[in-house]
């Protein structure tokens, strides 16, 4: 009953709400915007898996290590479209992961060996999931997902997507991420 009352309320209510707070948005304050895109149509879902568990370390101060989880770690995707045109590729990486303790643990995506976009990632197409934690040794479940939108150079151009995982010492002694069982998906949409 209270869950009915609550959705009946969303339903009805025609203000913006302040996503962080619950409240209606106040006038001058900055609203989010959400951008759509026109209709795409699905292609093909590549989905990739890995048995785990896979370990990355480093031992130097204020080191950095990548490695992959699934082999090969690339997967050429075709953009079944002509020279000029693009595709939309969607990859979501749900996995079981820990990193040392107080360190980060980090994916890194990249299609067409760059970051994607719109991602989002950082610059250097990374994905923050564990930052100076000190119980993160603990393996939880980790998900994230980006949007790359490509276009292609040449008729149905083969383009690569790929992720590793990693860790970036922050305490000055090295790290180590463990990544379990995973599973990657990869969405190819067409206008």
């Amino acid at each position: 009953m209270r869950l009915a009352a609550i959705i009946a309320t969303c339903a009805v209510a025609s203000s913006t709400l302040d996503a962080q707070l619950g409240l209606p948005a106040a006038a001058g304050r900055a609203r989010a915007v959400a951008r759509e895109y026109p209709k795409r149509n699905l292609g093909v879902d590549y989905t990739r898996t890995n048995v785990g568990p896979v370990t990355v370390a480093c031992s130097s101060s204020l080191c950095e290590n990548l490695g992959v989880f699934v082999t090969p770690s690339v997967l050429n995707v075709i953009c079944p479209q002509p020279a000029g045109a693009t595709c939309t590729f969607y990859v979501h990486l749900e996995t079981q992961a820990s990193v040392t303790a107080n360190d980060t643990g980090v994916f890194q995506f990249l299609v067409d060996g760059v970051a994607p976009s719109p991602g989002p990632t950082d610059v250097r197409s990374f994905f923050a999931w564990d930052t100076a934690d000190p119980n993160s040794t603990v393996t939880q479940a980790r998900s994230y997902a980006v949007v790359a939108h490509v276009t292609n150079s040449k008729d149905n151009q083969s383009h690569g997507v790929e992720a590793e995982f990693g860790c970036l010492d922050l305490t000055g002694d090295g790290c180590s991420a463990t990544m379990g069982l995973a599973n990657m998906s990869i969405a190819l949409y067409t206008p």
